[in-house]
Order: C-alpha cells, then structure tokens, then sequence
C-alpha cells in the first residue's frame, strides 16, 4: 500500500466491437462499418503498460500505454462507402486499424487506511487512432475504378475523471478496482470515454507479481477534423492477465 513506485504490463484475451463511418471530404456520407463482421481479427497485437510514482502519502502520478493493432485482408459481399471512395463487392481489401492511448494523471487518497485506500483522479488521455481501407474502388467525384488506400485519423486530447479503491486482502493479495469516465463536445469533438477495471494482484516480491483481471474500455465519438470526418464507436472487453514491479 506504500510502495513508491509500480510498474506493470499485461495483455488481453478481448472481445472487440468496432463501428466507423468515414465521410468524403466533399461531404459524402460515409456508410457506418460493422469491422469485426467485415474483417475479423486475423492479425492482432495488444500491449498496456501501467504505473504510478507515489510522491506524497496521499498524491500520486499515474501513467497508462495502451496499444492495439489488427489487420486482414476478406472479399467484400457488398459495397462500402468510405472516405468518399466506393469499395467494390467481390473485391479483396485489405482492413487495418491501429489504436494507441497514452494518459497522465494525478490521483489523491481522499481515505487512507491500513488496508484500503479510496482516491480521485484527474487526467489526460490522448487518443492515437487510424483506420485503412486498401483496394478496387471507385474514387471520389469519378467512375473510374482503381486500387485505393483509403485512411481515416483521430488525434484527440481528452480529459478524464476517475475512482479507484484499493484493498490489501493479505501481505501479498490486493484487489484494485477502477472507473474513468469524460464526457466532450467542444471543437471537433463531440462523445464519450470510458474505463471500467477489477484487478486481483499477487505480490510475493517486490521484483515478482502476477495479476489477472477484467477490463472494459470504450470510446464514442462524432468527429469532424481535416483527417477524420465521421463516427467512431468502439470498445474492447475481457479478461487480462499481467506482470508487476513494485517499490
């Protein structure tokens, strides 16, 4: 409950929904893209990193990286409407996404005890996230149809709130549950995000812990930028397991 620093990285076993609707520049609506129907998930990396430096024995400075990356190449059975371009049925094209969050935020022990702990946070998130669609279209404003890669980008900063509340079952056993939730309309933005984490971590050394959990992370936004114009609604969920350092 005292250490002053903790490291831990993991990774997931998840169930991803993804929907997203990329709109041309001339202001043709995008059709909205089921990509878990559409493209599965053949090829697939996911990374999260989480720490915090206690510097107070109230206060705290926490850091999460979160990295996710899929790719795969189906034939379409119908055509799609995506960044003004129309991709062919019958054609194969190639889908890709990649998704990276990284946040900095401070938390304070509004109750501090010998065996739990109950803090608010306050932070930033930002958002790194692109979508690529790659190959037979018909281009924008023509009829003439060639190989196309098409990408969509979203690089948002957005502030967050949270809870967290941490119990010491034993010297070695600790249960650490959290939520963060923001919700933005202000520029090109306007949605939601949300983090929702049960963790059960074991300790036995500092150098030595391993901790299984369960996380749920979702992201709902309308988007209206120079390399994004369209909707965005996507969340992943599911059980992960991790390795920790604490001192």
């Amino acid at each position: 409950m005292g250490d002053s620093f903790y490291i831990a990285v993991g990774t997931f076993i998840v169930e991803t929904d993804t929907t997203l609707r990329l709109d041309g520049d001339a202001g043709e609506q995008g059709v909205p893209i089921d990509w878990e129907r559409n493209f599965g998930d053949d090829n697939v990396n996911r990374f999260r990193l989480d720490g915090f430096w206690r510097f107070g024995d109230r206060h705290k400075l926490r850091a999460l990286v979160f990295s996710s990356s899929r790719s795969a190449s189906r034939t379409l059975d119908e055509n799609i409407e995506w960044g003004g371009d129309t991709f062919q049925a019958n054609a194969t094209i190639d889908g890709k996404i990649k998704f990276s969050i990284y946040e900095l935020a401070y938390e304070y022990a509004f109750m501090r005890r010998e065996n739990y702990e109950l803090a608010a946070s306050l932070g930033l998130h930002y958002l790194d996230y692109e979508a690529t669609l790659q190959g037979n279209a018909i281009a924008a404003g023509t009829a003439e149809t060639a190989d196309i890669e098409e990408a969509g980008s979203v690089g948002a900063p957005l502030p967050v709130f949270g809870l967290r509340g941490t119990w010491l079952l034993s010297q070695t056993f600790s249960i650490d549950v959290s939520g963060q939730y923001f919700s933005l309309s202000y520029g090109d933005y306007d949605g939601n995000i949300q983090d929702y984490r049960a963790l059960l971590n074991w300790q036995p050394r500092s150098w030595l812990g391993i901790g299984v959990g369960y996380d749920r992370f979702a992201v709902d936004l309308d988007v209206d930028s120079n390399n994004f114009k369209g909707r965005m609604d996507w969340s992943y969920k599911g059980p992960m397991i991790f390795y920790s350092v604490s001192f």
